[in-house]
């Protein structure tokens, strides 16, 4: 807040300062000297050797009682102003996100008090952020007054879980979107599906996310297939036709090995890397 006021009266004293130093303001005060001096038959010299001190000690009274109601009447006429009013809303990064969605959650219109904005930044980041679990950052910021850019950073959309009601959204974070996907996108997220444990979802997002992105667009599916004897045992089908056995306390580490693994396969393979690594053709 001060340093929005302290920038608006900078430009104020400077708008001033232009005005004085205008040539046509000179001019007019010249006349306006000339015309005093003429009427009243005044030597200028002598009045000015006579009451230039009086003159600036008046002066420097009228400044001291002029300026605070200069101040004043700044203040007043800048609530007045359209200066004080939001002039537009930019919503930038949103991502998946829709900037309508993030507008109904902010409720802040054009034409608002830019005071919705001033003062409030830590309320209002902390309410979207808990009406919206899909943003993980949030800024307001004000550009030439009363232009409010909103920066909206979302967290990485990971795969679908599927459910019998459709497929929801899986966050980098763990959390899963309330509402399903209509035309989940499968050819650039894999399916992540029987990850009832959260913990285990979080595991494999952490370890999914470190793994190169060809090989993470390559994954079509990742299914928590647990057995007696692996009770984390994974099932990861590619796009490229290939199903790969591994278990979820290695998956970052083994899949590297997927690329030099499958440009050796003369078919579609099962490769089993629960321990070592081997492959045999599927069958058709």
């Amino acid at each position: 807040m001060k340093d929005f006021l302290q920038n608006y009266f900078n430009k104020i004293k400077n708008s001033i300062l232009n005005f004085f130093k205008n040539s046509s303001f000179k001019s007019r005060m010249v006349k306006l000297y000339k015309y005093v001096i003429d009427k009243f038959k005044i030597n200028s010299k002598n009045f000015e050797k006579i009451n230039g001190g009086k003159f600036k000690q008046n002066l420097k009274k009228s400044l001291l009682l002029f300026l605070p109601l200069l101040f004043f009447i700044l203040i007043l006429s800048y609530f007045i102003s359209p200066l004080s009013k939001i002039d537009s809303i930019t919503i930038n990064g949103n991502g998946y996100i829709s900037r309508s969605h993030i507008s109904s959650k902010m409720n802040i219109e054009k034409g608002d008090s830019v005071f919705k904005v001033i003062g409030h930044r830590k309320n209002l980041t902390k309410y979207i952020l808990s009406e919206d679990h899909r943003i993980k950052s949030i800024s307001f910021s004000l550009n030439s007054f009363n232009k409010l850019v909103v920066n909206v950073n979302p967290y990485k959309q990971i795969g679908y879980e599927t459910r019998k009601s459709g497929q929801y959204l899986i966050l980098e974070n763990g959390s899963v979107s309330n509402n399903p996907v209509n035309n989940p996108n499968d050819n650039k997220y894999p399916y992540i599906v029987n990850f009832d444990n959260r913990k285990n979802l979080n595991t494999i997002i952490d370890k999914y996310l470190k793994l190169p992105k060809d090989i993470r667009d390559n994954i079509r599916v990742i299914s928590y297939s647990p057995t007696r004897i692996y009770p984390d045992e994974l099932h990861v089908y590619m796009r490229d036709g290939n199903k790969i056995i591994i278990l979820l306390s290695n998956f970052s580490y083994k899949m590297q090995f997927y690329r030099s693994i499958a440009t050796k396969l003369k078919s579609r393979s099962v490769i089993n890397m629960e321990v070592g690594a081997y492959s045999y053709p599927i069958k058709k």
